[in-house]
């Protein structure tokens, strides 16, 4: 179907042209502007934006090569179609039109169904083109409003959470202090149910204030050059704190003296979470499996270092290893599992410009690997 009331402006510096394109044009329906050389088409255009510009190539002053150049400079005037009126003698520099941005030609003397074919098909490409980035847009705004909506629910049910939360573990603090040394074993250790209970909420609560605000680049990181051993050797001590020296990690390195660009607020926890991932993983399996630990290992490469964190336990299910880096994933049963860890992994490393990923079998044990660019002197 014709697109009823098109604009056609039509350039052409022969009259007797302009008089049987405009017939012809004005016959099938169309709206049509006449401009009889280069210049006289741009002003033209600065008062009219036409759906489709018939441009002769050949004309005096400003050819249309120069038009269709300056046309598809221009803001306003880019998006519009352009197709070349050439006799046939010119065809084979049309090359040069289609390279300026021209979307198709016509030879003289016209054929009269040809030309009205190419140019309602190129209206109605026109059209669905805008058609299209109008509904991008619409889906664009959408989806902002819906992660507009979602941190502001997040933000809400943090809130809310923190307000319920936070007198409770106030409250079990207060009667640990108090009262707790006259309590027997039993409601002593409901309060510290109760303790460790409220303290791990309050974690979780604020690594997922954390992690959103990383996501929607609401954080800024200040990069610098780090000596990457010493992350590792102070997280490494950390971790095995926590876990009560019940799982012993190794480190080796490949280089002593390999630095990073890192934000010392946000990369040790990355190597945090995934070395306490792997011990806690170990803290169930078979005594030969504690004993062996965590490795972690770092080499390097010519732009690159690569660090893996590999324990021997029971490996991680499929379904559960393809949603490793997710939110909320934790495979872990009892305690101590949001399954945020891996996701603040995950996401740290991104926007280190590095990348991150899990392997798990039997044979090999859990093999998480994290490659970051390195620091090249």
């Amino acid at each position: 179907m014709r697109d009823a009331n098109g604009l056609v402006l039509i350039v052409d510096d022969t009259q007797e042209n302009i008089q049987v394109l405009g017939s012809l044009l004005r016959d099938a329906g169309y709206s049509i502007n006449v401009a009889t050389n280069g210049q006289q088409a741009l002003s033209t255009l600065e008062r009219v934006i036409p759906d489709l510009v018939l441009l002769d190539i050949m004309m005096p002053v400003m050819d249309g090569f120069e038009v269709c150049r300056r046309m598809k400079a221009h803001t306003s005037w880019k998006e519009i179609p352009v197709i070349f009126l050439t006799a046939k003698v010119e065809t084979e520099s049309i090359v040069e039109g289609f390279e300026l941005g021209a979307v198709d030609y016509v030879t003289k003397p016209f054929q009269s169904a040809e030309l009205l074919q190419r140019v309602d098909t190129h209206l109605t490409l026109s059209r669905l083109r805008r058609e299209l980035a109008l509904r991008v847009d619409e889906l664009s705004g959408a989806l902002h409003r819906i992660e507009q909506l979602h941190r502001e629910q997040d933000a809400f049910l943090r809130h809310e959470l923190n307000n319920v939360i936070n007198p409770i573990a106030g409250y079990a603090d207060m009667l640990g202090s108090t009262v707790g040394p006259q309590l027997d074993d039993k409601p002593r250790s409901w309060l510290t149910s109760i303790s460790k209970g409220t303290a791990s909420m309050q974690r979780m609560l604020s690594d997922l204030k954390d992690l959103n605000e990383v996501e929607r680049g609401a954080r800024t990181f200040s990069l610098m050059p780090v000596p990457l051993y010493g992350i590792l050797l102070d997280v490494i001590r950390d971790v095995t704190v926590s876990t009560d020296e019940r799982i012993p990690i190794t480190l080796t390195p490949e280089s002593m003296d390999v630095r990073v660009p890192a934000d010392l607020s946000f990369l040790p926890g990355v190597f945090k979470n995934l070395i306490k991932n792997a011990a806690e993983h170990l803290l169930g399996a078979n005594e030969d499996a504690r004993q062996a630990g965590v490795q972690v290992s770092c080499s390097e490469g010519p732009s690159t270092v690569v660090i893996e964190i590999v324990n021997g336990g029971a490996p991680v299910p499929e379904k559960q290893l393809a949603t490793f880096f997710e939110k909320f994933n934790s495979t872990k049963t009892g305690d101590g599992g949001t399954g945020l860890g891996t996701t603040y992994a995950r996401i740290v490393t991104e926007a280190h410009g590095g990348s991150i990923s899990v392997s798990s079998s039997a044979e090999d044990g859990t093999r998480v690997r994290v490659v970051l660019p390195r620091v090249v002197s």
